[in-house]
């Protein structure tokens, strides 16, 4: 019962984004806001982002009718990520939101704080990034999502009220120590509270203070034991600035606006204050007007980097989700290399174990053999938004074996095999896998038993390739690993005479039948032990600066798989036609976890995702056949299949041919007669 009971594994599929933090990732909470009567606290813009609105528009940073990264990001795993002010919203983020109301920024939530302008938007019910995971944290009851996708962009606005309010580099930093503080404890709550999946982003200003805030932020974080995805989205933006043209953009319009026509962001303003930040009240408009911000030209969303002198275009936000995306799916696309040699060992092991068969039923006290085999093998993500790997692997395996006694058979294989898995986002690995097995199997009667135990190594050439925005591209690596499987098998088989005997196969004793139905059960272990280097990649698209390669730490992957089923064959002289079929469980757990590093950072963490998870359960079925080709010659082909596993499609077929040499000597199998 234990070995045919279905057991689902735990996969991990987001069920909700939800995002604190900023005007980085606000997706327009100023719409409902403002349509409730309320004010942002400054006069000037509660006007034009309302003219905007009435104009289509949505209050987010990006311009009317384009989508925020954080929505961008969410729209990837099948989510939505609309404002938390408007009907089933989950998104918190409020632009122009600190860190924490704090006695040094006025105990207030919400400033706009600009090198150009100054006011503040001082209506104190607008939360800061803190009281946003508060107010989320008190409406689920105080217990946190555990199966969803938390991002939160937060701490750009400090850095700029330390840099126009605060006089002096250590009150500066003080001030943005406490800030990264606050910040780092409400983060930790929400995680004590059930957040698994965490995204922060840092601030990708340029300045010392810019820098001084993300260390300190990431460091604080690490050092609480805050499990979380670090976005550099500073090198990000060195990236594309450096390498405008491969963008799309231009150098004039690949950096931050400016007012006036002049611009190189999508969005012109030439209204008066306030004068930062404007696509937040930008229309899809190439209309100049004073009443809103404009579109430069109608193309300018795609062509510039910027949408404004603070926030991305909806070209930037597109690279920023997908940066994003990247680092999020990328520990689960690097997972299938330790998974991939758990299938093709077993289909070597397969093949060893049918070579078994046919020499126990050959003459001869040794045979020498080599068989082929092919399969296609896909292995899915149960998580939407996840990629997928299918790939067509391949080996050859030649062995030699002889008879210690007329009942044991022992022997030595060699195996070499190879299959290219292909990432469906581009790219993928290629895995070559070298082992040696030895094997032993022993037939009396009815009676018999397999073992064979396998050691080898793995040479993976990888190729994640990374879309972001309208480039592609390729992260490089390679690395090794080992294999190390043990394969054991034994069952009974009942016998039922067919027919008489024929004179292409001669009998000891004439009178008895030469053909018999084999049937009876089977049973089996396998264990295997995978491991997978580590290893760091390089991005070989080096004009773009490698901020999308990253660094992997070792895998193990452990499998011990159970068997049990049924087998029959029939011997009909010439040819022996066989079936199996089993049931396999999984008994090892797949809860395991890749862990990257970001390679343009000395200070931000690793971080972990899990592995992709299959189905504990499946089934096994083999159909094939021997055929004698001469006295001492038998071929094989079988076709094997698996089954009902969820996530994995795995079927392939073998060939072979068995060459037996020396004192014709053969064990008393099921039919209990030796053939001369």
């Amino acid at each position: 019962m234990l070995l045919l009971a279905t057991q689902l594994a735990d996969a991990q599929s987001f069920s909700q984004a939800i995002v604190f933090g900023d005007s980085n990732v606000d997706s327009g909470w100023w719409k409902a806001w403002l349509g409730a009567g309320n004010s942002i606290g400054n006069a000037n813009k509660d006007s034009v982002i309302r003219n905007s609105i009435a104009q289509g528009g949505t209050g987010a940073p990006v311009g009317a009718g384009y989508l925020m990264n954080s929505q961008i990001l969410a729209s990837y795993f099948g989510l939505t990520a609309i404002p938390a002010n408007q009907p089933g919203g989950t998104n918190f983020a409020i632009s122009g939101a600190l860190d924490a109301a704090a006695p040094t920024n006025g105990n207030v939530g919400n400033l706009n704080n600009s090198k150009i302008e100054n006011a503040a938007n001082t209506n104190t019910n607008l939360p800061s990034t803190v009281q946003q995971i508060a107010n989320y944290l008190a409406g689920a009851g105080g217990a946190a999502n555990p199966n969803a996708l938390y991002l939160l962009s937060s701490g750009g606005n400090d850095v700029s009220f330390a840099r126009d309010h605060i006089a002096g580099l250590a009150a500066q930093r003080s001030y943005l120590t406490g800030q990264a503080a606050n910040l780092t404890a409400a983060i930790l709550t929400l995680q004590s509270a059930g957040a698994r999946y965490i995204v922060v982003q840092n601030d990708f200003g340029t300045g010392s203070l810019a820098n001084f805030y993300n260390q300190t932020l990431w460091t604080d974080l690490s050092t609480a034991g805050v499990q979380f995805i670090p976005v550099d989205r500073q090198a990000m933006v060195r990236a594309v600035q450096s390498n405008p043209t491969a963008f799309g953009f231009t150098a004039a319009t690949v950096v931050p606006g400016v007012l006036g026509v002049n611009t190189g962001s999508a969005c012109v303003w030439t209204g008066a204050a306030p004068n930062s930040g404007w696509a937040q009240w930008c229309v899809n408009s190439t209309t100049p007007t004073s009443s809103a911000a404009y579109l430069r030209s109608a193309d300018a969303q795609q062509t510039s980097f910027f949408a404004d002198d603070q926030h991305f275009s909806a070209a930037g936000q597109k690279i920023e989700a997908d940066f994003m995306y990247s680092l999020i799916v990328a520990p689960s696309e690097i997972s299938y290399l330790a998974e991939a040699p758990v299938k093709t060992r077993a289909a070597v092991l397969n093949v060893i174990d049918n070579q078994i068969l046919v020499s126990q039923s050959q003459p001869g006290q040794y045979h020498g053999w080599v068989s082929g085999n092919v399969s296609w093998l896909k292995m899915s993500n149960a998580n939407t938004g996840f990629p997928d790997d299918p790939g067509t692997p391949w080996a050859v395996t030649a062995g030699f074996d002889f008879r210690l006694t007329p009942n044991w058979l022992v022997g030595i294989a060699f195996s070499g095999g190879n299959t290219h898995q292909s990432f469906s986002l581009g790219g993928g690995f290629t895995l070559d896998e070298y082992a040696i097995s030895g094997y032993a199997a022993y037939l009396d009667g009815p009676y018999w038993f397999n073992g064979i135990v396998s050691g080898g190594g793995l040479h993976f050439d990888t190729n994640r390739q990374v879309p972001i925005g309208i480039t592609v591209q390729p992260n490089n690596s390679t690395t090794n690993g080992s294999n190390y499987s043990l394969f054991l098998e034994t069952g009974y088989n009942f016998m039922i005479p067919l027919g008489a005997a024929t004179a292409a196969m001669p009998l000891k004793a004439p009178a008895a039948p030469v053909a018999y139905l084999s049937h009876g059960p089977v049973i089996g272990w396998t264990l295997q032990k995978v491991k997978v280097d580590g290893f760091t990649e390089t991005d070989q698209f080096a004009a773009l600066g490698g901020f999308t390669a990253l660094s992997f730490l070792d895998q193990t992957r452990n499998s011990s798989v159970s068997e049990l089923g049924y087998q029959v064959s029939v011997d009909l002289g010439y040819w022996r036609p066989f079936g199996k079929l089993v049931w396999n469980h999984e008994f090892a757990t797949q809860d395991r976890q890749v862990t990257a590093f970001l390679t343009t950072s000395t200070f931000a963490p690793g971080f972990t995702m899990p592995a992709v998870i299959f189905g504990r359960d499946w089934g096994t079925a083999m159909v094939g056949t021997t055929l004698k080709i001469a006295g001492n010659v038998t071929g094989i082909a079988a076709f094997t299949s698996q089954f009902a596993e969820r996530n994995l499609t795995i079927y392939g077929g073998q060939v072979g041919l068995n060459i037996a040499f020396g004192t014709p000597v053969i064990a008393e199998g099921p039919v209990k007669v030796a053939r001369k």
